[in-house]
């Protein structure tokens, strides 16, 4: 391997190293337990590199789920254009319950049972993934997308995914099981999105023509 390739494993696991510290430190005492230092000093490298990776500390957070969401949103734009909306949300879907990003979701949800700075920053988070979804769906519509209706289902679908992932750490917490808990969010999020799409009919996707 080249000395740039080298470089560009060595900055992909620092950027990795940084991230999960971060969470884990969220995870153990919430986000008033992240700090630049704190990080740092677990990933075991200095406060100046932490800000060479992230420019913000919150960046450091959301970093991965940052990089999923826009994956995420590259996919479901490129979908065949006459595939359905809903088979293409559920397409994406799939994939997206299916990388590990979802179990640091849960993790940021675990902290913010405890933690009220957490659940405002996840409230304020989750604003912004709305807003990305809803610019996703109206590329996807394409130019006569109707905006209620893509305003419509990407509130729904951010809500759904929010409030899912907070019901299913709610459930952990009443019957004390996590085995099989991450199967089991991502079997209630499908449920949840099959009852979401009975009811959006999709021939009002676009906005209709004025003559």
């Amino acid at each position: 391997m080249t000395s740039e390739g080298l470089r560009e494993q060595q900055k992909r696991r620092t950027h990795a190293a940084l991230s999960a510290a971060a969470i884990g430190l969220i995870s153990e005492g919430g986000i008033e337990a992240v700090t630049a230092e704190a990080v740092a000093a677990r990933a075991g490298v200095s406060r100046r590199t932490f800000f060479n990776y992230f420019p913000r500390l919150e960046d450091v957070l959301t970093a991965s789920i940052d990089q999923v969401t826009s994956d995420t949103i590259e996919e479901l734009v490129s979908r065949p254009d006459d595939e359905p909306l809903s088979a293409s949300v559920r397409a994406v879907l799939d994939d997206l319950l299916d990388d590990p990003v979802f179990e640091q979701a849960s993790v940021l949800e675990r902290a913010a049972q405890r933690s009220p700075s957490t659940r405002r920053f996840l409230l304020e988070y989750s604003a912004s993934q709305e807003a990305a979804f809803e610019d996703a769906l109206r590329r996807r519509v394409g130019e006569d997308a109707d905006p209620v209706y893509v305003a419509s289902l990407a509130a729904a679908s951010a809500a759904i995914i929010a409030r899912l992932t907070r019901l299913s750490v709610e459930l952990e917490n009443t019957d004390g099981s996590t085995t099989d808990a991450p199967e089991r969010h991502r079997d209630r999020l499908r449920q949840a999105f099959d009852l979401l799409f009975s009811g959006f009919d999709e021939t009002a996707a676009t906005a209709p023509r004025k003559d």
